[in-house]
């Protein structure tokens, strides 16, 4: 037996994932997460018990708990234009002071962003007008976790109480609106007396796969998580030096997230390298782009465990070695 082959043998009889993750990255998040969802679709993975994701990876998520098919998720994450949901309402030099100040505002969390989410919040609400079953997504006030669920909205407290915000499900738009809440970037979005931001912030950092671990009882080899990592620019770590200097680290936040991914979650991390997480006005090829990382890495892994094999692993290594045909099969009605 060769060396794939045992590494692939101990998990050949793993019936499949039950729980999945989108996780954060904006832009990157989007698209990449639309094409492991399709990748999931050929391998006949498509039962989940709980769909969930934070930033931008709520959104094909959300869309897939909706019941919309992955090849029109991934159309929808194409043909929509991604600045058209978060417009500018500040000047240009304002816009660019706050993306230098990324990371302080990151341990600042101020309100006001240069970006307004409205435009997303209508955007998901037409889209998917009731609360999915078995969607989740997540956001942040201070060290606390806010989930959101068909069955109301909870804030977990960091020594793990749990309070009950609603007993109802939160309109689908606050909830993505306040998952995708980059602080000094988005604007943080009000919800009972809270201002809410980017689900990425918590300590279970960008891609929360302890979420379903924690508060639905998955195990972790039953998780398949789409992770495109925290992109930093070149220039971040001298921002975060100067930062450090200014204000003797009380500016921003060093520690991190705190809970690691256990090695037993299917754990897929496309590049896409195409866009950048906070690029919103992007070519219709380069969407493509990432959406083809997508599935090409979780075409990788989803054959690793036994879970695309035959007819269907060599349908899509097709479509991983011709981006064309990915593009076609998602304009199949058109």
């Amino acid at each position: 037996m060769s060396p794939i082959q045992q590494a692939v043998a101990p998990l050949s009889s793993l019936i499949g994932p039950k729980h999945i993750v989108c996780g954060a990255g904006g832009s990157r998040a989007i698209l990449a997460s639309a094409g492991t969802i399709m990748a999931c679709k050929i391998a006949g993975v498509s039962e989940w018990q709980t769909m969930g994701g934070i930033s931008g990876g709520s959104i094909p998520a959300v869309a897939l708990a909706a019941g919309i098919d992955p090849r029109d998720i991934m159309q929808l994450t194409v043909d929509v234009d991604f600045s058209s949901l978060v417009p500018r309402h500040a000047t240009p030099i304002s816009t660019v002071i706050a993306f230098i100040l990324k990371d302080r505002f990151e341990y600042t969390r101020p309100k006001k962003g240069v970006l307004s989410s409205d435009n997303l919040g209508r955007f998901i609400d037409s889209l998917v007008p009731k609360w999915p079953k078995n969607f989740w997504t997540m956001a942040v006030v201070a060290k606390t976790q806010v989930l959101f669920t068909e069955h109301g909205v909870y804030q977990y407290l960091s020594n793990g109480q749990r309070r009950v915000l609603s007993n109802e499900p939160a309109p689908v738009g606050i909830a993505i609106r306040a998952t995708c809440a980059v602080p000094g970037i988005i604007d943080a979005v009000p919800y009972l007396g809270r201002h809410l931001v980017d689900g990425a912030l918590s300590k279970d950092g960008q891609c929360p796969v302890g979420i379903p671990e924690r508060y639905f009882g998955a195990a972790a080899k039953d998780i398949i998580a789409c992770d495109v990592g925290d992109e930093q620019s070149r220039f971040a770590p001298l921002f975060r030096w100067f930062w450090s200097l200014l204000c003797g680290g009380h500016c921003v936040d060093h520690t991190g997230p705190m809970s690691a991914i256990s090695k037993d979650v299917m754990l897929i991390k496309p590049k896409a390298e195409s866009v950048r997480s906070l690029q919103f006005k992007l070519t219709t090829e380069a969407k493509w782009q990432a959406v083809h990382s997508g599935f090409q890495e979780a075409t990788v892994h989803l054959s690793r465990h036994g879970l695309l094999t035959g007819d269907k692993l060599m349908h899509a290594l097709e479509l991983c070695a011709d981006i064309d045909k990915l593009k076609a099969l998602s304009a199949r009605t058109k």
